[in-house]
């Protein structure tokens, strides 16, 4: 977590994991504290919006999965739509940033972690109050939006991504625990999909921090653990623009 601030303005900003299992107690005294000042959260999405994912996620004329990638990556492909549960034929129908996004979250869900359990439906429970304000950079249909947007060559790259092991659940899930943010730095690369995926949601995120720095008040933002590490780090970003950011856990 880092903290943005002058004299009377702080603004919070928490790496967050969208599934978690309940098992997991994340909510540490400085984040107690954290969630108790503000009188503002701001998450990437609402988690009440609902979305009629396979509406965007399906295609025509695709190829079966295992097909749009090389011969020596299919039986990882195959195994992995195995644990992920899904009906073969479901994910034969989805676009390639649909089904890399849907195999993302296989590890997760064999680790019994749920949306419900995740940071964000926490934090948002935790601010439901007439004391308290809650906002959304997108709506959730915006971000599949752009991820369905993206031309086919970058779609494929995330597809291939899930297969390199670069969305391992677990190694996130420690890092994040343990507050190792290095080792996500070493994971995290500065190629032009992570620039769409990574850099411009920062960029858009570090234009409506810096102006909310003009207001008094505390905010607490939470956003995916991603955007804080790498070479396009929300953290960086804003110190890049001169504010005041300090790591704080």
């Amino acid at each position: 977590m880092w903290r943005v601030s002058d004299g009377d303005t702080t603004i919070y900003l928490l790496g967050s994991i969208h599934l978690l299992p309940a098992s997991i107690n994340w909510r540490t005294p400085l984040i107690e504290r954290a969630i108790a000042t503000s009188d503002t959260l701001v998450l990437e999405s609402s988690p009440d919006e609902s979305i009629d994912f396979p509406a965007l996620a399906e295609g025509e004329n695709l190829r079966p999965a295992l097909d749009r990638v090389s011969p020596g990556k299919r039986p990882l492909l195959d195994a992995m739509i195995e644990r992920s549960g899904i009906p073969r034929e479901t994910l034969d129908s989805y676009k390639d940033w649909a089904l890399a996004t849907t195999l993302a979250t296989g590890d997760a869900i064999a680790a019994g972690a749920t949306a419900i359990n995740g940071v964000e439906a926490k934090l948002w429970s935790a601010f439901d109050s007439g004391r308290k304000t809650r906002l959304a950079f997108y709506h959730a249909k915006e971000q599949l939006e752009q991820l369905n947007s993206l031309p086919e060559a970058d779609q494929r790259k995330m597809l291939e991504n899930i297969l390199a092991g670069k969305e391992n659940y677990g190694e996130t899930l420690a890092a994040w625990t343990s507050g190792d943010i290095a080792s996500l730095d070493k994971t995290a690369e500065c190629t032009p999909l992570d620039g769409k995926l990574v850099g411009q949601p920062n960029n858009y995120w570090a234009k409506w921090i810096a102006a909310r720095m003009k207001q008094p008040g505390t905010v607490l933002v939470a956003v995916g653990l991603g955007h804080m590490a790498g070479p396009y780090a929300l953290p960086k970003m804003l110190a890049a623009r001169g504010l005041k950011v300090e790591r704080i856990e």
